[in-house]
C-alpha cells in the first residue's frame, strides 16, 4: 500500500531542487516534448543540450545535471546523428549512445534503454505510427504517454519528444501531445528563414512560462543565447504584425486564429500571450493607425486588429 504523507513530509523527502536535468525546463522521471517547423533546428538543439547534460555544464544559460543519454533516431540515420554531436564537439563520450529504430516497435529496445537516464525520442510520429498508433486520436496518444510513464523499462526515466507543428503552429495531432507532457516546448524561427536568430518558448507543469532568444549558428551547428536579440526580435515582429495588418485591413479571431493568421506560432499555444504582447506595444499600433478591440464572448476572448487610416482633408 501506498505511504500516506503529509505535505511538509512530501516536500521534504520529494524537493523539486534536486529533480532538474536542465534548470527550471526539464525535470527527472518526466515526458517532455518539443516541437517546431522542418529545419527549425529542433534535431540540434535536443544535440546540443545533449553536449551540455552530458558534461554536466550551462546550456542557454542554464545548468545541467550530467546523465547518461539514448538519443533515439526514427528518421535520420546513425551517421548522419553522429556527424552534428562530432561538430559541436560530442565525441569520444561513453555516457551518450545513439540508437536507430526506423521502424521497430519500442519494444525491441529491451534493455538496451536501462542504462540510459535521459531518453531523446526523434520523431516521435514515427515511433507513434510504428506502434500502430494514430497521433490524431486522443486515446492512441494517451496509451502511447502511459507506456513511456509506466512502462518496465521507462518508468524511470527522463523523455524528450522531438515532434512537428502543424500549420496552424499547433503540436501536430490529438491535443493530448501537448497536455499529457510536463513540459512544452516550441522552437519557432522568423519568416526569413535564412535568419540565424530562433525562439525557445517554454510552459508546462511546475515550470516557469518564458522565451528563450537563440543563436544559431549553421557552419558549427552551436546553439547560444542572442546578445540583444529581445530587441531585434520585438522589433521585427512588431514591424511584420503591423505590416500585415495594414495589407489585410483587419485580422480578428481568438488567440490561435490570429496567430495562425499572422504565422506567429509562438503566440499560440497561451491565450493571452497575443494579447500581453500587442498591449506592451499599444501605441506603436496606433501610431500606426491600427485600433486593437479585444473583447471575451461564449467564454472565449477574441481579438480584432483593424486598420484605421487617418483621414486628411
Amino acid at each position: 500500500m501506498k505511504d500516506i504523507r503529509t505535505v511538509e513530509e512530501i516536500l521534504k523527502e520529494d524537493s523539486l531542487e534536486d529533480l532538474w536535468i536542465w534548470e527550471s525546463i526539464i525535470r527527472e522521471k518526466t515526458v517532455n516534448i518539443i516541437s517546431g517547423d522542418e529545419s527549425s533546428g529542433k534535431t540540434t538543439l535536443m544535440i546540443n543540450l545533449c553536449k551540455a547534460i552530458s558534461d554536466g555544464e550551462e546550456f542557454l544559460g542554464l545548468r545541467t545535471a550530467r546523465q547518461k543519454i539514448l538519443y533515439i533516431s526514427s528518421e535520420m540515420s546513425g551517421k548522419d546523428i553522429s556527424q552534428i554531436f562530432e561538430k559541436i564537439g560530442l565525441k569520444n563520450r561513453d555516457n551518450v549512445k545513439i540508437m536507430e529504430l526506423h521502424e521497430d516497435p519500442l519494444s525491441m529496445l529491451g534493455y538496451s534503454v536501462m542504462d540510459a537516464d535521459l531518453i531523446i525520442i526523434d520523431l516521435f510520429i514515427q515511433i507513434l505510427i510504428n506502434e500502430g498508433k494514430d497521433p490524431n486520436v486522443y486515446k492512441d496518444v494517451n496509451e502511447m504517454y502511459a507506456t513511456l510513464r509506466k512502462g518496465s523499462i521507462f518508468g524511470d526515466k527522463t523523455i524528450i519528444l522531438v515532434h512537428h507543428l502543424n500549420k496552424l503552429g499547433e503540436i501536430n495531432g490529438s491535443v493530448s501531445l501537448g497536455g499529457a507532457s510536463d513540459t512544452r516546448m516550441i522552437l519557432s524561427m522568423p519568416e526569413k528563414r535564412k535568419s540565424p536568430e530562433r525562439v525557445l518558448s517554454v510552459y508546462g507543469k511546475n515550470v516557469e512560462q518564458k522565451d528563450m532568444n537563440i543563436h544559431f549558428d549553421f557552419p558549427s551547428r552551436i546553439m547560444t543565447l542572442s546578445e540583444g536579440a529581445e530587441s531585434e526580435k520585438i522589433d521585427y515582429e512588431l514591424a511584420y504584425i503591423i505590416e500585415q495588418v495594414i495589407k489585410k485591413g483587419e485580422v480578428s479571431g481568438n488567440c490561435q486564429e490570429v496567430s495562425a493568421v499572422l504565422k506567429l506560432s509562438r503566440y499560440g499555444r497561451n491565450p493571452n500571450s497575443l494579447k500581453r504582447y500587442l498591449n506592451s506595444n499599444i501605441d506603436a499600433l496606433n501610431e500606426n493607425d491600427i485600433e486593437m478591440v479585444s473583447e471575451r464572448s461564449n467564454r472565449e476572448r477574441t481579438i480584432r486588429l483593424i486598420h484605421k487610416p487617418k483621414v486628411t482633408v
